[in-house]
């Protein structure tokens, strides 16, 4: 029966990401033309890129730090570098003559991490790989192109508490506050699993789910969702381990700042 329950549960939860896999075009911007060629990142530290990740979000900026990428890694997606998260970008303004490269692919999301507690030479691997103490990822990841069937099964972070909640996978009861944040544990047969209500730095303040979850290699990892009217049909998605839930503040606060400095379509 748990194994019933498990399965149920990932396959609502796809429904809510809208994971879906499809080619058929659903709007006409960046990432919508059945056509498309999507950048392949050659990038280097310290050259200017300019990266449309919607119409609405256009990175321009120079690359970080990619230099120290883990043994036997090779990054999978456009990597714009590791910076610390009280960077201060300089603010980049596009110009007619800029070559946009277009890094919307859903498959390979544009990835960058930031580093806390002033950390250096942490290893840079793919998202989902191995997370490193003070190091966070960020995925920008353009949704745009799922099959619109994902979009009618889709839920808010709230209605999909309240999901789990009308078919006893959580119960309110046992629900938590911590840092601010409105926790639920999960009624599965895992050693840890919790799903987190909270509110994004962004202009709307905009309402997120963030997962705590042991992973493959036996870590205990938060992975945070967000989407904002700022950047419509965008996932600004982050990762990084347990011991920095109390930080979640700050690297929200730096992420929504970030994007905005680096946002060259103001």
């Amino acid at each position: 029966m748990n194994s019933i329950r498990t399965f149920i549960i990932l396959i609502h939860f796809t429904a809510i990401c809208g994971c879906t896999d499809s080619s058929e075009p659903r709007s006409k911007s960046l990432s919508e033309k059945s056509d498309i060629e999507y950048y392949k990142d050659i990038s280097k530290s310290g050259d200017l890129v300019t990266w449309g990740i919607s119409s609405d979000l256009i990175i321009k900026t120079v690359v970080g730090d990619k230099k120290n990428i883990e043994q036997g890694i090779v990054l999978s997606n456009p990597f714009l570098g590791q910076f610390s998260i009280n960077f201060i970008p300089t603010v980049e303004i596009l110009n007619d003559d800029d070559k946009i490269e277009n890094v919307a692919d859903f498959q390979k999301p544009m990835q960058f991490n930031l580093l806390l507690n002033n950390a250096k030479n942490i290893k840079i691997n793919n998202f989902y790989d191995r997370s490193y103490q003070d190091q966070v990822k960020v995925h920008l990841q353009n949704f745009s192109t799922l099959d619109p069937i994902s979009f009618k099964y889709k839920r808010t972070p709230r209605e999909w508490i309240n999901y789990l909640t009308s078919h006893k996978f959580v119960k309110y009861e046992d629900s938590f506050k911590k840092f601010d944040l409105e926790c639920y544990s999960i009624n599965l047969d895992s050693d840890i699993s919790y799903h987190c209500l909270g509110h994004a730095s962004d202009p709307y303040h905009s309402e997120f789910l963030m997962k705590i979850t042991r992973n493959l290699t036996d870590q205990i990892v938060i992975t945070t969702k967000s989407e904002t009217p700022l950047y419509p049909n965008v996932n600004i998605e982050w990762r990084m381990p347990y011991e920095s839930l109390k930080d979640w503040k700050a690297v929200d606060r730096n992420i929504w700042r970030l994007l905005k400095a680096w946002n060259a379509n103001q």
